[in-house]
């Protein structure tokens, strides 16, 4: 009976081991579970934040262009000066009959190619020639004049209202650029308008020179390569021929050409 009593006892004791080591094992295989997900904290959510978007090429204000001036026409005779009306003589220099040609110890004056050379060959001679233009008492005249050979102080220039050897009107140039207006009345000269340099002038030789006189009821204005020199009151009411002059005052040998000659009337 006792051993009956032991065997029971002992399976009992081995059944409540038995359960003890099964719940030990579960409980050991569970734990690490429950403790790992009990770890386990949930990660922040990371909020992207978008980078700046670089603009390689910003848009730049369209630039206003300022219209471009446009060229303005070049002002006509009659603007530059006024009252210029109808063309009366134009002289290209080709016929001799218009020209009163010389050649004595002076030198001499004969027609080149399209144009009337005066060729002074001695120091302080004096070469003219006279036309066959007749001047208005208002006119605008017009002549290209080159220095083919001179010094600074030789002489050239127009006459105009030529009436007489001793009574007419002379516009003087000298090769340094200056100018005198003259009224030569019984043989005595008068200054309107003494020696001056001229603007824009080419001086020396060779040189070209475009010359303009505009006269309009005794009012006088010179222009010389389209550039206004001065102006000054001389006679009205005249009329007369057109010469042309040269004079040596400084050196041995002077040549001057006159070439394109153009007359207007003035109103």
């Amino acid at each position: 009976m006792r051993n009956l009593i032991q065997k029971l006892v002992e399976n009992r004791v081995l059944t409540a081991i038995i359960l003890l080591f099964s719940t030990l094992i579960i409980v050991s295989c569970s734990v690490p579970e429950a403790t790992e997900a009990s770890l386990m904290t949930a990660s922040p959510t990371l909020t992207v934040i978008p980078s700046p978007t670089i603009d390689w090429f910003p848009a730049t204000p369209t630039p206003t262009f300022l219209p471009m001036n446009s060229p303005l026409p070049q002002p006509t005779l009659s603007v530059e000066r006024p009252g210029v009306t109808e063309l009366l003589i134009a002289d290209d220099f080709t016929d001799p009959r218009q020209w009163l040609l010389t050649q004595n110890s002076a030198g001499n004056t004969a027609f080149g190619n399209e144009n009337l050379t005066l060729a002074v060959s001695n120091q302080n001679a004096f070469l003219t020639s006279l036309s066959q233009h007749p001047i208005p008492t208002n006119f605008y005249l017009e002549i290209t004049i080159e220095n083919a050979l001179c010094r600074s102080q030789d002489e050239f220039g127009i006459d105009f209202w030529h009436q007489s050897p001793n009574d007419y009107h002379r516009l003087l140039m000298n090769c340094s650029g200056q100018y005198r207006l003259e009224l030569v009345q019984g043989g005595r000269s008068i200054v309107l308008h003494d020696w001056e340099t001229g603007s824009r002038v080419m001086v020396g030789s060779p040189a070209v020179n475009n010359l303009g006189i505009w006269v309009l009821d005794g009012q006088f204005q010179l222009f010389i390569n389209d550039t206004f020199q001065f102006e000054e009151r001389i006679s009205s009411n005249m009329s007369g021929d057109l010469g042309v002059f040269a004079k040596a005052i400084n050196s041995s040998a002077m040549t001057i050409q006159f070439s394109d000659l153009k007359i207007f009337r003035v109103e």
